[in-house]
């Protein structure tokens, strides 16, 4: 066991770097979604937005590309810092202690090993929310049929096949979603499941970022496309990301083509329809 205090702020400080490096590229990656993708849907106008609609969606780019480069430059500067430091607290050791080599690098790595498995693995973890549930299909389903009458029998549900990084996706989570739920928020008949694949680790980051707060199912490539192409009962359909479908207080999907959260008042029409019904 080191017992050097140098050694140790040394190592946590070096550990710590790799944390806010991973934060940076996270940020980086945001920023490539949040401000140069949505900048390029929204000036493409891609789904028919309002005036109203584009000139939020431009307010809150800016705003994300003010939070996104600050982040990114006081993390990258800090991770500097604590490089920097690290190596002259390694050099106190190295002048106080006479120890062999191989010891501290190999601690060293083990406690870096150990930081990153940490944020990586074990917070994403920790994320709950009682306003979002994660669910999963059995081996052999490919239909929505026992998922729907476990966990939403009797209910009117908004299903949305997304991806992890599927930028009209993540737009809609960004801009739409949230105003649409909140017209709906003193429903009880009303539930909302989101059929997800990509990286299963960015999957939970960009539900917690999003709020995307509902019922979350991650599935892989082949049992993605076969949910799909059964909700949709088209077995030679291309998947499209994002796709909505709408099922009935019986169970049965009654909306294959649903219109996405952005198109608030279409969407709001046929889900008024289908929870009037008994």
């Amino acid at each position: 066991m080191i017992k050097s205090k140098f050694f140790w702020i040394g190592a946590i400080l070096l550990a710590t770097t790799p944390l806010l490096l991973i934060d940076v590229t996270k940020h980086a990656l945001s920023w490539k979604t949040e401000v140069h993708d949505e900048m390029i849907y929204a000036v493409q106008n891609t789904y028919n937005f309002t005036v109203q609609q584009k000139a939020d969606i431009l307010d809150r780019i800016l705003e994300s590309n003010k939070t996104l480069m600050a982040a990114m430059c006081i993390k990258s500067f800090i991770s500097i810092i604590f490089f920097v430091l690290s190596l002259y607290f390694f050099r106190l050791f190295a002048k106080t202690e006479k120890t062999n080599f191989m010891k501290p690098l190999i601690t060293c790595i083990a406690l870096v090993v150990c930081f990153v498995l940490v944020k990586v693995l074990l917070l994403p973890k920790l994320y709950q929310d009682e306003k979002v549930k994660f669910v999963e299909l059995q081996h052999d389903e490919d239909n929505l049929n026992n998922l729907y009458h476990t966990n939403f029998n009797g209910k009117v549900v908004y299903v949305d096949f997304w991806g992890t990084t599927c930028g009209p996706c993540l737009e809609e989570f960004r801009n739409f979603t949230k105003p649409l739920k909140d017209k709906y928020k003193l429903k009880n008949d009303i539930a909302y499941l989101y059929v997800s694949q990509g990286n299963r680790y960015l999957w939970k980051q960009q539900i917690e970022r999003y709020n995307i707060e509902g019922t979350h199912l991650f599935l892989n490539n082949n049992q993605y496309d076969k949910l799909y192409k059964q909700s949709i009962r088209n077995n030679k359909a291309v998947v499209f990301m994002p796709r909505y479908l709408i099922i009935d207080k019986h169970g049965k999907i009654v909306e294959t083509r649903a219109p996405q959260p952005s198109n608030v008042d279409s969407i709001s029409t046929i889900l008024n329809k289908y929870l009037a019904a008994n």
